[in-house]
């Protein structure tokens, strides 16, 4: 192992011990255990585990099978076009297009609560209720008064948002 000298030009004898300290530690190190076949005191298995040609491909070829009776569930849109769960990634992403922050949210099984938090300060409330298994409804109020022009195009950008997440493939 090769092991290189610097010189530091400070004037305390801390640093040139420890970068003395430093050089002794790196340059008497231990041999790399993976390196050799030799069992050494105190290892959990030994040595000799390693695979290598056809029972290594057939050890790495098991491991990607799946397991038996294992039925992967497949990749498939949303059935109703959109996800209830993915309701906060929504609202995220629409908030951060639209340089509104998000403090905090409530989801339960059928409501979805955030606080806002817009640029000019203000605080607003997003709230979305499922009515039934494909349809919400979305009540926006971005600031502390209403702008209707400003809380439709959020409401709007979140449903298309939302249909656009439900037409990504995932397991149902």
């Amino acid at each position: 192992m090769t092991s290189c000298v610097a010189i530091f030009l400070c004037p305390g004898t801390f640093y040139r011990v420890a970068l003395l300290g430093a050089c002794l530690l790196t340059s008497c190190s231990l041999p790399d255990a993976a390196s050799d076949n030799k069992a050494v005191p105190g290892d959990t298995f030994p040595p000799d585990v390693v695979l290598k040609g056809s029972n290594a491909n057939a050890a790495i070829a098991g491991m990607r099978q799946p397991t038996a009776g294992y039925q992967a569930r497949p990749l498939v849109p949303a059935a109703d076009h959109v996800r209830w769960t993915d309701v906060p990634m929504a609202a995220r992403n629409v908030a951060s297009k639209q340089f509104v922050g998000i403090q905090s949210f409530e989801f339960g099984a059928d409501r979805f609560v955030a606080v806002t938090l817009a640029a000019d300060g203000q605080t607003g409330t997003v709230t979305v209720e499922r009515v039934s298994s494909g349809d919400f409804t979305t009540v926006v109020q971005l600031g502390v008064f209403p702008e209707t022009h400003r809380d439709e195009l959020f409401a709007k950008a979140f449903e298309a948002e939302m249909l656009r997440l439900g037409a990504i493939p995932r397991p149902q």
